[in-house]
């Protein structure tokens, strides 16, 4: 019985050790190949969960009319072209934090605690941004994430890039 089990393990362990060594050597947290309905960004090296917004619907309802949001999550805007975009608060119920990401995968700018009640105030970025990831408010000072961090986007968001 004891030879089935260890037989049975090896059996589990082996493809999904060759699985993460495989994502590590590419590059690819190896939890996004897990995950439903989401991806994983990589700011610097900490990962958000994100929703990606990418058609123009989706980028004007953005987190707009949502409670809250789970501290590792986010969203990440996907633009056709780096430009000033803009955002504003019309309709949020909590405060964020705006990654600005440059079409060269590094952070441009970031707007702190955006607040809701500052609507109808406009933000965008320093320098032209052909991406945003919206945080919880503060995750940036808690993760010491700073313009010129590198960015990796999910390998969903990768394969569009350059495709407009």
């Amino acid at each position: 019985m004891i030879h089935k089990i260890q037989i049975t393990i090896l059996i589990l362990l082996i493809p999904i050790g060759g699985l993460y060594l495989y994502t590590k050597s590419q590059g690819i947290p190896f939890m996004e190949i897990f995950s439903l309905g989401t991806s994983v960004a990589l700011v610097g090296e900490i990962p958000i969960n994100v929703e990606v917004a990418d058609t123009e619907q989706k980028r004007v309802q953005g987190l707009s009319g949502r409670n809250s949001m789970d501290n590792s999550n986010g969203m990440l805007f996907v633009f056709d072209t780096a430009d000033y975009h803009e955002f504003w608060m019309k309709d949020m119920k909590f405060p964020i934090d705006i990654i600005w990401i440059g079409e060269d995968l590094k952070v441009v700018s970031i707007d702190s605690s955006v607040q809701p009640s500052s609507y109808p105030k406009r933000y965008r970025p320093t320098r032209p941004a052909r991406y945003a990831i919206e945080t919880n408010e503060r995750f940036t000072d808690t993760f010491i994430i700073t313009p010129g961090n590198a960015v990796r986007l999910p390998i969903t968001v990768e394969k569009t890039v350059g495709k407009n």
